[in-house]
């Protein structure tokens, strides 16, 4: 199974790219997803009604994602450390695709909106 990860921002900084997931979980409550980018290992956990990211390595990261909720969101590297809130504005799943659209929230001010769309795609086996 491979994961299609297409997120745009206020800065027209346009992501697209396919990753293997190197293995998902199913448990009652929730399903995780885990990957690597180009940044670390990642995890996604759908919670049902959250999401949640994770990514460890040479970028460290936590997004929680919950609709019309402030949540805590944290960015640390090796030159930098940045602790924000994300609005989760819309979270949205169907036909194995999960569209979340948030804001990133400094001091009371957005710095940035963010579309996000994660596509989950069987890959049959040769």
């Amino acid at each position: 199974m491979k994961i299609k990860i297409k997120s745009l921002d206020n800065f027209n900084q346009n992501y697209e790219k396919l990753f293997e997931l190197e293995k998902v979980l199913e448990q009652e409550e929730k399903k995780e997803y885990h990957y690597n980018d180009e940044y670390g290992n990642c995890k996604i956990i759908d919670k049902g009604n959250s999401i949640e990211i994770y990514r460890y390595g040479e970028i460290n990261s936590r997004q929680i994602f919950q609709s019309d909720k402030n949540t805590p969101f944290t960015y640390i590297t090796k030159q930098f450390r940045g602790k924000y809130k994300i609005f989760t504005k819309k979270i949205q799943k169907e036909n194995g695709k999960m569209i979340i659209e948030y804001d990133i929230i400094h001091n009371n001010e957005v710095i940035n909106n963010i579309n996000l769309e994660l596509q989950f795609i069987d890959v049959p086996n040769k």
